[in-house]
């Protein structure tokens, strides 16, 4: 485990707390995947009892970003190359159908400074531009059982696969312009296959 910033852990929901950090930490790949999480060294760093630790990270598999192997313990889930494509076809196919049976309903206004920020983004801060693109055309079904399991995908998944050299950076970049470009034009088919390149 890679070392991080010791945070500070007050008294009043110990589980979500060990929770969040770990959550965070996998996310951030700071826990690589496949590692080992040790549950006491956990504990005697945030000076807590193993329950919480053990709690927080039972949440987390019932979540799928941990495993939990018997006798063994907890480690961060590796994917496997079927898995993170069967991620990336699912998170294609929500957004391929919000484009099509909601596209009118895309917030053009946001949609439009999401476009300012692309173009001044660099590779620190663009993840979160990127989400709010993609969500922005997931929200315009106004299905809040869809937006939901969406969103879900996304915080659970998807920032796990997100793209590290800068030539990927430049591509991405330009696409998700063009792909906003494509919104603002009302060019439903453009959209359709920019998302299809941009997730396949």
């Amino acid at each position: 485990m890679k070392k991080n910033n010791k945070k500070t852990i007050n008294k009043k929901s110990l589980t979500e707390q060990i929770y969040s950090i770990l959550k965070e930490q996998i996310l951030n790949k700071e826990i690589e995947f496949g590692e080992k999480i040790n549950t006491r060294k956990i504990a005697d760093k945030y000076e807590v009892s193993l329950m919480p630790v053990r709690d927080a990270l039972r949440r987390l598999a019932n979540e799928g970003i941990v495993e939990k192997r018997p006798r063994v313990g907890f480690f961060a889930k590796d994917f496997s190359k079927k898995e993170i494509k069967e991620i990336k076809e699912l998170r294609r196919m929500y957004e391929l159908y919000c484009l099509g049976n909601y596209f009118q309903n895309i917030d053009k206004e946001k949609v439009a400074k999401l476009r300012e920020e692309f173009v001044k983004s660099d590779q620190k801060y663009f993840d979160k531009i990127d989400i709010k693109l993609h969500k922005a055309i997931v929200n315009a079904s106004e299905n809040n059982y869809l937006i939901k399991r969406y969103n879900h995908l996304v915080k659970n998944f998807i920032s796990l696969f997100s793209f590290t050299t800068y030539k990927r950076f430049e591509d991405s970049k330009k696409e998700h312009i063009q792909l906003i470009d494509a919104i603002l034009d009302d060019n439903l088919k453009k959209a359709k296959e920019i998302i299809l390149k941009h997730l396949g």
